[in-house]
């Protein structure tokens, strides 16, 4: 297990209550996601879908990397590891 930081940006943080940051104890990406609802309520839809899987306009990165980029949920986490949901931004003309 791994202390890490979950950032919340946009509109994951009106759905958390404000919440910008939340602190857990996580040896994976996936770990990570799973208990974050236990910490912000909030967010419990907006992660996974109907099937378990990570929401398609969500965006995870570890430190500076986006997870699709490594080990998907999987990813191991190591103390100190920031991990940053970003939801996608559409739209436009």
């Amino acid at each position: 297990m791994a202390r890490v930081t979950v950032r919340l940006h946009g509109a994951f943080s009106d759905m958390a209550g404000g919440a910008r940051r939340v602190t857990l104890d996580a040896g994976t990406v996936g770990e990570a996601l799973d208990l974050l609802p236990g910490e912000l309520p909030g967010l419990r839809e907006r992660i996974r879908d109907e099937q378990g899987r990570i929401r398609q306009h969500l965006n995870v990165f570890r430190n500076e990397d986006e997870i699709h980029r490594l080990q998907g949920e999987g990813t191991p986490l190591r103390e100190g590891d920031v991990l940053t949901l970003v939801p996608a931004m559409s739209g436009g003309n």
